[in-house]
């Protein structure tokens, strides 16, 4: 899991922003009306990769993704609309890989976000910018601690929105002070921070306007080697026959509950140029009544 430490390196996350205008460009007719979206809300995520063409192979043939080529990377789409972007970066350290997916969480005003981000210990990786067309403005932070997030005032939403197997159901902030954390988001985003018990254990998590947004882990004392990052979740329907695909596919499962969908079957893969990824099993209220 050695990867997460370069989540904290600033010139992936700085190429990261050359395919944002795409990730975030508005689909054809998109509504001008600015959608109020709830702060916290987790719109999406694009992987930056050292090998965009094999992440997109590997990619679309374990969630049934489909890929465009653009003039950086590639757009991947999910029942025809936008889900996420891959964008080739370089390789400058072999044998090392810095591959990592950005959460975009959406926010109220990126103005008085990065003002804020700042006065809370944020490194700006990239200032506020205007999105393609119009459709909203954002920035890239690292949090407190060097946690790269991107930050979003959408005019609409232009990607995600999908339902079932192969969309993005949560996403997940891994950190060393939990409170810390969550003061420098509560601050910056406007999320409140709860915690909840989830079948006898205690979880934590963002939320705004009465609803849930994404998580937060303390990284266990155990895993040293794992570094501050936010990580994606995509719904599948079946956690131990896409795990054996991810190994089939040249990915690595790092680790897998194979319980009850009801008690939050998950798991942590790496994708074959090392980017993490949790697979979240999702069932009909009749199979995870069984």
């Amino acid at each position: 899991m050695d990867h997460r430490r370069h989540l904290q390196r600033r010139t992936a996350v700085c190429v990261l922003v050359l395919a944002a205008s795409w990730f975030f460009s508005p689909p054809a007719g998109a509504a001008e009306k600015t959608h109020l979206i709830a702060p916290g809300t987790f719109l999406g995520a694009g992987l930056a990769t050292e090998d965009a063409a094999g992440a997109v192979e590997f990619y679309t043939a374990l969630f049934g993704w489909d890929a465009e080529k653009t003039a950086d990377g590639y757009a991947l789409h999910h029942q025809g609309r936008l889900v996420a972007s891959v964008t080739q970066i370089g390789n400058s350290t072999p044998n090392v890989s810095k591959s990592f997916w950005l959460v975009a969480l959406v926010v109220n005003n990126v103005d008085l976000t990065m003002e804020s981000a700042r006065e809370n210990g944020a490194t700006i990786f990239r200032p506020v910018t205007n999105v393609q067309g119009g459709n909203g403005r954002y920035l890239i932070v690292g949090d407190p601690e060097k946690a790269p997030v991107m930050f979003i005032e959408p005019r609409d939403t232009p990607i995600g929105g999908t339902s079932g197997s192969g969309s993005w159901v949560w996403a997940e902030l891994w950190c060393n002070d939990i409170d810390k954390e969550a003061a420098f988001y509560a601050d910056v985003v406007g999320v409140g921070h709860q915690e909840i018990d989830r079948g006898g254990r205690p979880y934590h998590v963002f939320t705004s306007q009465g609803e849930y947004r994404a998580g937060i882990i303390k990284i266990p004392a155990e895993l040293e080697t794992v570094k501050p990052g936010w990580a994606p979740y995509v719904a599948v329907t079946d956690l131990s026959a896409t795990t054996a695909q991810v190994k089939k596919l040249g990915g690595t499962v790092v680790f897998s509950t194979l319980e009850h969908p009801a008690d939050a079957t998950v798991a942590l893969i790496l994708d074959p140029t090392g980017a993490a990824l949790f697979l979240y099993q999702i069932g009909s209220l009749e199979e995870t009544a069984k």
